[in-house]
């Protein structure tokens, strides 16, 4: 039977509030400021999340903090590197952009998120990023190397992660100019 060597609900890392870095990564040190009653995640406002996990604004859109960069390495970057990804309903879609690694979006909390997918070729795809895999939602969603996207929150805010490997550069990522989508490519 598999087990979890320490689990931890997605509830309580809501109430996470302070961080220590070692080896490349943050790990989380919960604090009893709510002493064990607290609302739900998806209750909090965008800006309490945003507050909580110290999140910045994202050039793409939206509010993101890294949380992980491997310290091994892929020829001259990061093997992986992880973020946090939060993306209000009222911000619209995300700006159009790909990457030059294979990204995992991952689904945390909040509303559902569209993942708008297009690799040159063919219509655009849309696959749902949240918790209901029994209305065609999925927990996880891979986009492929070079493969455009754009994410949009189906409600109020949607918090995700993402895991890029290699490691995200900046020097990785391309921006379409605003207002371009693939159909007019």
């Amino acid at each position: 039977m598999f087990r979890l060597a320490c689990p931890l609900s997605l509830l309580a890392l809501a109430s996470l509030a302070s961080y220590v870095v070692a080896d490349g990564a943050r790990s989380f040190e919960p604090t009893r400021k709510h002493g064990g009653n607290h609302a739900p995640i998806n209750t909090r406002s965008a800006e309490e999340v945003v507050a909580t996990l110290g999140l910045v604004p994202n050039p793409e859109k939206g509010y993101f903090i890294e949380t992980f960069r491997d310290t091994d390495t892929c020829g001259n970057r990061s093997a992986s590197t992880a973020i946090y990804y939060l993306l209000e309903g009222s911000a619209g879609s995300s700006l159009w952009h790909r990457l030059d690694a294979v990204e995992v979006w991952h689904y945390y909390a909040g509303a559902p998120l569209v993942l708008s997918l297009w690799g040159e070729e063919g219509p655009v795809r849309n696959a749902i990023l949240g918790p209901d895999i029994f209305d065609g939602q999925m927990p996880q969603v891979v986009i492929g190397k070079r493969e455009w996207q754009s994410a949009r929150s189906l409600g109020d805010w949607t918090l995700v992660g993402t895991t890029v490997a290699p490691g995200f550069s900046e020097e990785g990522v391309e921006f379409a100019p605003i207002g371009w989508t693939p159909e007019e490519s």
